[in-house]
């Protein structure tokens, strides 16, 4: 199994020199307070994802050797937040975490935040989705509880609603980008449910998705945002839409 576990470390820029990656806070109260720099993650926090994902395979089924032989934790840098509010980008320092995608994408991924970066596009936190857990029923790493932490991930295996094929997120060719920020929004009748519960989609916010911010990284690469879609929209949500790859023998939609 492909994962290469690296860690996620965070520097102070030199003077006059080259950014190098710092730790970032994951304080989740409404007043602003200074972060003291990018949340820091080690190879300790990747310990046990494989032992995970038998458990997970135990509900779900086996995945595919195709995914699961070929996935990819990709070192991405990236600007974070001043402030717990998440109301201004802090360019002093640039921070460091690991995606776990399909290796088939890992040098489409690096692009798409290397663009990120260079728009100032601030980023929560990029966190490996294990140290949140398994969800209740153990179907997967708890997906809530990251997005509640407004953390920024991409593999899950999990079971995609009312739809035999495989999801997205359990290929390692879909990310989940500032969830607090982006909800997932789903339209009722008479109201409207986001995902996670109490986020706030504001397109005027710094790290909100919005067509003009994520596209121009994405189009050129064949990839999609889901704040495109009509129902429900999906503004966290990043995909490849029609991934070429020996490995991913699985046909999506």
């Amino acid at each position: 199994m492909l994962f290469l576990l690296l860690g996620i470390r965070c520097k102070e820029t030199p003077a006059g020199g080259e950014e190098d990656p710092t730790p970032a806070s994951d304080h989740r109260d409404t007043t602003a307070v200074l972060y003291d720099g990018c949340h820091h993650s080690t190879f300790a926090d990747t310990t046990g994802l494989a032992h995970d994902l038998d458990i997970i395979e135990r509900k779900l089924g086996l995945l595919d050797p195709g995914i699961r032989d070929h996935l990819e934790a990709v070192e991405i840098t990236y600007y974070t937040f001043t402030d717990s509010a998440f109301t201004t980008c802090d360019t002093a320092r640039v921070c460091s975490g690991i995606l776990l995608v399909h290796a088939c994408m890992a040098d489409e991924v690096r692009a798409i935040f290397d663009g990120l970066r260079r728009d100032h596009f601030p980023i929560a936190k990029v966190i490996p989705i294990n140290r949140y857990g398994l969800n209740a029923d153990s179907t997967g790493w708890d997906d809530v509880a990251s997005m509640t932490d407004n953390n920024t991930s991409a593999f899950n295996y999990r079971s995609k609603t009312m739809v035999p094929e495989t999801s997205k997120h359990a290929q390692g060719i879909a990310i989940d980008i500032n969830p607090f920020l982006n909800p997932l929004v789903r339209h009722g009748a008479n109201s409207n449910t986001h995902e996670p519960p109490g986020a706030h989609y504001d397109p005027e916010r710094p790290g909100t998705l919005t067509r003009s911010r994520i596209m121009k990284h994405l189009a050129p690469i064949g990839w999609t945002w889901g704040g495109r879609w009509r129902r429900p929209q999906d503004h966290q949500h990043i995909e490849k839409a029609h991934p070429v790859c020996e490995h991913l023998r699985e046909k999506v939609r």
